[in-house]
């Protein structure tokens, strides 16, 4: 809802999300695995030849900064939250981030 008083700060998501693969899913909750191996698996396969893949990651990584592993939820890019968190700690060390 727009106010006259306040400005809008509710920005629309970027229009990469419509082209990736996970939004043509029939159940989103695919790429919310929990710990289970097979499960984790399925969610990687959405994500294995996205268009957005790219677009994913870096948005990802932009967004999740240095957030704990465990406050990092689903698979998101192929990766499991501690793998990106491992990312994000990479590219900061090389001073990428």
């Amino acid at each position: 809802m727009k106010s006259r008083y306040a400005p809008d700060t509710h920005s629309a998501p970027p229009t990469w999300h419509k082209l990736a693969a996970c939004a043509q899913l029939d159940d989103p909750e695919v790429m919310f695995p929990g710990t289970i191996p097979a499960e984790i698996q399925a969610a990687r396969a959405v994500c294995e030849g996205c268009p957005v893949y790219r677009a994913c990651l870096r948005d990802v990584i932009t967004q999740e900064r240095a957030a704990r592993a465990d406050t990092r939820h689903g698979v998101r890019a192929g990766l499991t939250g501690s793998e990106r968190l491992a990312v994000y700690r990479t590219l900061r060390r090389q001073g990428r981030i």
